[in-house]
Order: structure tokens, then sequence, then C-alpha cells
């Protein structure tokens, strides 16, 4: 079983530009490419797990989702870093798109991203990280079983200050680069 290190997208690998829809609005932080080495060098498999409900608002062309995680993709392998895998939900209960305006399992906190990327890749949830900038990402680990993050990057810092009664988190870390600290210290 592999231990796996779910990510969110915006706001944890990339700068969050609200609905990302141009490659050029595309900007990784600067510490994205080493912190995903470091832990492909720890033997973590690497999935990114993303609300993407731009699409189901028809602000943002489906298609274009692929696009991105292909450049994305590209720009961390010219920092010799990759993913394993990305899995997005296009949903959204508000959404424009009368078939994507949907409750549904796949929208983070909901676990089903996770549950694929359990079935897809042979993974230990127990042994396995959630790192995002919204409290959601770190319900999302809670609700898998997996330890979680929350980054202070994207809408971190404001989630911080709004922190749900009784939420439980592993760590609160400054960005990315210092989440990998935590979770290579925990291994």
């Amino acid at each position: 079983m592999k231990r796996v290190v779910f990510l969110d997208r915006d706001g944890t690998l990339n700068v969050d530009v609200g609905y990302l829809h141009r490659l050029e609005d595309l900007e990784l932080y600067p510490w994205t490419a080493d912190a995903l080495r470091l832990l492909k060098r720890a033997g973590y498999t690497l999935i990114v797990v993303t609300n993407q409900s731009g699409i189901a608002h028809g602000l943002i062309d489906p298609g274009f989702i692929q696009i991105c995680h292909d450049e994305m993709r590209a720009r961390l392998a010219g920092g010799g870093a990759d993913l394993d895998a990305l899995y997005y939900c296009n949903h959204h209960p508000r959404g424009s798109i009368k078939e994507l305006s949907v409750e549904c399992r796949c929208r983070k906190p909901g676990p089903a991203m996770v549950e694929d990327a359990i079935r897809d890749h042979g993974i230990d949830p127990k042994q396995s990280w959630v790192v995002g900038d919204k409290w959601l990402d770190v319900q999302l680990g809670q609700a898998v079983g997996a330890r979680s993050i929350l980054v202070r990057t994207g809408w971190g810092s404001e989630q911080e200050q709004k922190r749900p009664p009784g939420q439980h988190v592993d760590a609160v870390c400054d960005n990315l680069i210092h989440a990998v600290s935590v979770i290579l210290h925990n291994a």
C-alpha cells in the first residue's frame, strides 16, 4: 500500500487567482518543485485533488483543466518534479450549468476523489496526508483517515483565523515547503 500526499492545487501549489482560466495566470510558488521533489525522494505518491467549480459556473472551459494540468506538469518537470495523478471535481450545487449543478461526493470535503485515488493507486490513507489552504482540505483528510496540514498561502491565513469550533488539524504551516518538513519529520 502506497503512502500519499494529497495536495490542493490553487493556493497550495500555485498562486490562487480566483478562477484560473488562462495559462498566463498559472504561477507556481517558487518552492513547489523543490517540495514535490523532496516528497518523492521520501517515497510519497503525489496526487492533486482540487475543486474546480468554475466549470459548473461556466467560467472555465472544461478542456482547459487538462491544458492547465499539462502545463503545470511541464513546469514542474523543468524543476525535476512531477505529480502522479490529478483529480478534480467540476460540480457546484449552485452552478449555472444544469448537469454540473449538483450535490456530489467528489467536491471537497467529500471523499470521492480520494476514494477514486485509493482504488486507482493502492493507497493506505492512514499513512497519507492532505495539504491545502482551506479547512475543507483538512476536513477531507479527516474524512478519509489521513493526517492534514493547513498552509497559510492562498486562503490559508484567512482560514486560520476562522477555524471552525473543534476543528482538528495536525499542523498549520507557512507554505508547502514548511509542510514537507512536518511530513518528513513525522514519517
